[in-house]
């Protein structure tokens, strides 16, 4: 490979590590400088910009905890309206159990035969079968002997007997929930029976459940609204992705407006009006000398390597044309010595011709 392709790519990388540095410079010495500015009382659109473009971020990042807000209480209300339903779940299981318990008691009472006769007889009716069935269970459990084919039979009719069972015993338990349920709204005959004490259970968990209810539309109203308002702006991580993307946008245009308010600074561009030139005098210091430096010692060196891969590139493009031109000259010289041989074929054949006719005009006197 030829030293100088070697020595222009040594060039392109050290120049792309440069400009990095370069800019990098400059826009961090340009950030400082528009920092500088909030203290001094100028009009220059650049600023104002700089200025709005702050503002923008500032709102934008107010935005996104807005959001980021709103999508956490969301979450945190799901998850207290699942822990309250969860909750309602288990007291309507606890107020079932005490509906069974309260029907069972108000049988037992013989002071509530006004609410319970219409029952009476279709729970003495279950009583009677769950008793009869329990017995016929045990005298099969009780009784031995017997070959397989009785202890097969014996089996099955046991596992008939004990479905027959566990439903009667659903259906007791049904009854005694049909009966307290319809009992539970109404104040019993004595103040301190066993009636009078599930009622007191009763009106508890209803007043708890009653608070729990109101408490979980309050949850569930403001649920709704939330996702109402999601509904309309969007997902809320989209809506955080698109206004950090726009954070990124305009933090690209401020780097643009630093590196550029650092190069004029630095002298690196030269096309400034007076009153900007005289503006900067005022807000740069003495500290911002070694700055200035390095950024013209850099942006010199870019220059200094631009003219030599410049040169290397003309110096390497002179060598292509120079090779092109010794190749086109000895594909000349090649073209005239097929022009030679070609005419002295050409020669050749021509006195073929003449010797061809002469011949032919002796045999024509022979005719």
């Amino acid at each position: 490979m030829d030293d100088r392709k070697k020595r222009i790519d040594d060039l392109l990388k050290i120049s792309r590590e440069s400009q990095t540095s370069l800019d990098t410079l400059l826009v961090n010495f340009g950030e400082t400088l528009y920092v500088r500015t909030n203290e001094q009382a100028v009009d220059f659109e650049d600023i104002s910009q700089y200025n709005a473009f702050l503002q923008d971020i500032a709102q934008s990042n107010v935005t996104i905890g807005k959001i980021e807000e709103k999508n956490r209480r969301f979450k945190e209300l799901e998850e207290s309206i699942d822990k309250k339903e969860n909750e309602e779940k288990e007291r309507t299981k606890e107020m079932s159990l005490i509906y069974l318990r309260l029907g069972k008691a108000l049988l037992e009472n013989n002071a509530y035969d006004d609410f319970t006769s219409f029952f009476k007889e279709q729970a003495n009716a279950l009583s009677s079968k769950l008793g009869s069935l329990e017995t016929r269970i045990g005298e099969l459990d009780n009784k031995e002997g017997g070959n397989v084919f009785s202890w097969i039979g014996k089996s099955a009719q046991g596992l008939v007997l004990k479905s027959f069972l566990s439903k009667a015993q659903e259906s007791q338990e049904q009854l005694y929930y049909a009966i307290g349920e319809r009992y539970s709204s109404r104040d019993s005959v004595c103040q301190d029976d066993e009636v009078a004490k599930i009622l007191g259970e009763i009106d508890i968990l209803r007043g708890i459940s009653k608070t729990a209810q109101d408490e979980l539309a309050l949850l569930k109203d403001e649920k709704r609204i939330i996702s109402a308002s999601f509904g309309i702006e969007g997902n809320p991580q989209k809506q955080i992705i698109s206004v950090k993307n726009h954070i990124n946008q305009v933090k690209e245009s401020l780097n643009a407006m630093y590196r550029k308010f650092g190069a004029q600074v630095c002298g690196i561009d030269e096309d400034i009006a007076p009153e900007r030139k005289y503006f900067i005098d005022t807000i740069v210091t003495a500290e911002d000398s070694e700055i200035i430096g390095r950024a013209a010692r850099l942006n010199q060196s870019l220059a200094d390597n631009e003219a030599a891969v410049c040169k290397l590139r003309a110096s390497l493009a002179i060598d292509e044309e120079k090779s092109k031109i010794e190749k086109y000259k000895r594909s000349i010289e090649d073209k005239k010595d097929k022009i030679a041989d070609m005419e002295k074929g050409i020669k050749e054949l021509q006195e073929s011709v003449r010797d061809s006719e002469a011949y032919i005009q002796e045999l024509q006197k022979q005719l």
